[in-house]
């Protein structure tokens, strides 16, 4: 436990704490924070459970976030980290206007945009929730805040994502990542919004470590919209690859035939759900890189990149979560509705991350030779 780590009295409910991603919120917190750890789901015997694996005092409860009233559940309540995707922001609104912080890891657009409208809500009544909690978008935006330190003007940001597929990354996270291999979406480029297609345009990268640069193609995260607003940047694209590199090309391949459509067959998404979830291919690599290229106080135009190389994405994410609401309950309550990158100084955060997660390694920005050429 960190010096100062239990600060405001209340509970800390987790709900869809037994999903990948929560059960690793909760093992990071249980033990900082005995007697306050909630494991809440629609499947109670899953939540007592785990809770009883967890020890130090950790209760499990059904809840129906979708369904249920969360007065009872957020009587004593000091934070709420939401690991499942809700329909809607009304239990959001829910947790703030009854003065409950509520740090949320999901990556759906509609979900951050309808959250973030509620700041006035949580200003009225002190509250705060923190966004953009996890791998991408999360550590894809402390990364990109940090390369640009030091630039009076940025020209772009390329933020990359390279996914193991040995990694468990957890059902949720595993249906958004097909729902979103081919789809439309929306870009900044040169400060106007652009239409783009996942999977048809690729950059090379170069992860520390790497004998040569690898491709990496658009995909859908939501950190590329919200960095080109949060930190006024012009041009701002995410690419997402994943090991071993043949997947990559697969998955490319099937967006260019025409293949993606296949994934609303039932057995073919459930063979490939399967297939990424941990069928033993590649290792369970999780590296996030971010690329920016600007001008310095001085006048020199250079190209910097910041870095983390980890493993098995759910955890990394779990301890993003636990890490923003740790920041919580010491006292960091600015009031309002914040994504990750506006709510904790990157280097100093990303640095708890690293020292958390045995075998990771944290690379803050440095100037780099180009190395193959990014789409503008």
């Amino acid at each position: 436990m960190h010096p100062g780590d239990v600060g405001r009295e209340g509970s800390i409910v987790i709900v869809g704490g037994y999903g990948q991603v929560g059960q690793a919120v909760a093992r990071a917190l249980a033990p900082a924070y005995p007697g306050r750890v909630r494991i809440v789901g629609r499947r109670e015997s899953r939540a007592k459970a785990l809770a009883a694996s967890l020890g130090e005092g950790a209760q499990g409860f059904a809840f129906d976030v979708d369904a249920d009233a969360p007065e009872p559940l957020l009587a004593d309540a000091a934070v709420v980290v939401m690991c499942v995707d809700a329909k809607d922001a009304r239990f959001a609104a829910c947790c703030l206007r009854a003065g409950v912080d509520y740090v949320d890891v999901t990556a759906k657009q509609s979900l951050l945009d309808a959250i973030e409208g509620l700041d006035a809500l949580a200003r009225e009544a002190g509250s705060n929730a923190v966004l953009s909690v996890g791998v991408a978008p999360g550590m894809t935006n402390l990364l990109g805040a940090w390369a640009i330190t030091g630039m009076t003007s940025v020209t772009r940001l390329d933020l990359f994502l390279r996914m193991g597929a040995a990694d468990s990354h957890g059902a949720a996270a595993l249906e958004w990542t097909l729902d979103n291999l081919a789809v439309d979406f929306e870009v900044f480029r040169e400060g106007q919004r652009r239409r783009v297609r996942g999977f048809r345009e690729r950059a090379e990268v170069s992860f520390p470590g790497d004998a040569r640069a690898r491709s990496a193609w658009r995909f859908n995260f939501p950190d590329q919209r919200t960095l080109a607003r949060t930190l006024s940047l012009p041009t701002v694209s995410t690419w997402l690859c994943f090991e071993p590199p043949l997947l990559t090309s697969l998955a490319a391949l099937a967006v260019r035939w025409g293949a993606a459509r296949w994934l609303g067959i039932p057995w073919v998404r459930r063979g490939l759900m399967a297939l990424t979830g941990g069928a033993g291919l590649g290792p369970d690599v999780c590296s996030i890189l971010a690329r920016a290229e600007g001008t310095l106080a001085s006048g020199e135009r250079v190209l910097r990149e910041a870095s983390f190389l980890g493993r098995r994405e759910a955890v990394l994410t779990g301890e993003v979560a636990a890490e923003g609401v740790r920041r919580l309950l010491t006292g960091h309550r600015p009031g309002g509705v914040f994504h990750l990158e506006r709510f904790a100084e990157p280097e100093v955060f990303l640095r708890r991350i690293e020292a958390r997660t045995p075998g990771s390694r944290l690379h803050g920005p440095a100037t780099v030779v180009p190395r193959g050429d990014v789409p503008a």
